[in-house]
């Protein structure tokens, strides 16, 4: 959620006159569906929500919370987490090392960890609700560099041709790496970088 959070806060008031580039990679966050642009709720839906019973609803947040805290015990084994970075680094898997797992695992020990994984799951870990990149793209007015992951297997090229055709200003790099470019490929990606940031105005 770095990219998303960076972006979010860039085109903020206070922040965009401290502001003078952007880097993005394999950024997160939604975008507009093209068929409800104003991401109105349906009615339906909406009368939906309002005539569940209270005791199925609060049936089912606990059988929720009951899967997803068992889900968070898998999730945060050593093996497991190995698994999936190994999925996201398909370029060079050498770079998974028990260093990096360990850097994952730590911040699960903490005794919040399970509460906030179950908040990132059912709001799908996309940010603010009603908050979209194409209203945030809009509003920056700093140069905007993407740095992505040819190979991510979650944020695929296709988010940074959205942000491409979203704010046609912006320069991007492809890498060859995975979700983690600035891991996978730090040369490239620093690279890219430090010729973006001589590009910038003072």
């Amino acid at each position: 959620m770095g990219g998303f959070t960076s972006l979010y806060t860039a085109a903020t008031d206070e922040v965009q006159p401290l502001v003078r580039g952007l880097v993005l990679m394999n950024s997160a966050g939604r975008f507009r569906d093209a068929n409800n642009p104003k991401g109105e709720e349906k009615n339906g839906d909406k009368n939906e929500v309002e005539q569940k019973n209270e005791f199925v609803t609060m049936l089912q947040t606990m059988l929720q919370r009951a899967i997803i805290s068992v889900s968070f015990v898998v999730t945060k084994q050593p093996k497991r987490i190995e698994q999936v970075l190994r999925q996201v680094y398909p370029i060079d898997t050498d770079r998974v090392d028990s260093k990096l797992v360990e850097s994952i695992r730590f911040p699960s020990l903490d005794p919040n960890a399970s509460e906030v994984f179950y908040r990132v799951i059912t709001k799908n870990g996309n940010g603010p609700a009603n908050v979209y990149n194409d209203d945030l793209l809009e509003k920056i007015d700093c140069p905007l560099l993407l740095c992505w992951g040819e190979y991510d297997p979650w944020i695929r090229p296709a988010a940074a041709d959205k942000i491409q055709a979203l704010k046609p200003s912006c320069s991007r790099i492809n890498i060859n790496a995975g979700h983690c470019p600035h891991d996978e490929n730090p040369e490239a990606v620093n690279d890219a970088i430090r010729t973006f940031m001589l590009t910038l105005p003072p």
